[in-house]
């Protein structure tokens, strides 16, 4: 099939916020956060620093580069600013201005051997 993921892809995130106007998922500046490499937010253009709205899509089990990914599969995204912008990552719960919209814990980049596995782990759903 020709729209499968497969683990090895590269990817932009869109977000869907006001009709597809929420921007992409970017890296955007270095972060303060204990153990975090660059901050993450969203931005107009996928391409709005070279590799800042790139992702690529990777096993947390070892599963080989070029494998279709499994609704289910846990999976990291590495983003790929500078040739390695870091996983995304949470860190750390949401400021108090942050909650008052919802949000339940703040996000980065860090590098692999800096934070526990599971803060990076995500699961896709079909």
């Amino acid at each position: 099939m020709a729209n499968e993921l497969k683990y090895g892809d590269q990817i932009h995130l869109q977000n869907a916020y006001n009709n597809w106007a929420g921007g992409y998922l970017d890296t955007n500046g270095h972060s303060t956060d204990s153990g975090a490499k660059y901050g993450v937010s969203t931005a107009e253009s996928s391409a709005r620093g070279e590799g800042t709205g790139t992702w690529e899509i990777l096993s947390a089990t070892g599963k080989a580069a070029g494998t279709t990914v499994a609704s289910g599969d846990l999976i990291y995204l590495r983003n790929l600013y500078g040739g390695d912008g870091g996983y995304l990552d949470t860190n750390g719960h949401a400021s108090s201005d942050q909650k008052t919209v919802g949000a339940k814990f703040n996000a980065g980049v860090s590098s692999p051997r800096r934070r526990p596995p599971a803060t990076r782990t995500s699961v896709p759903e079909t």
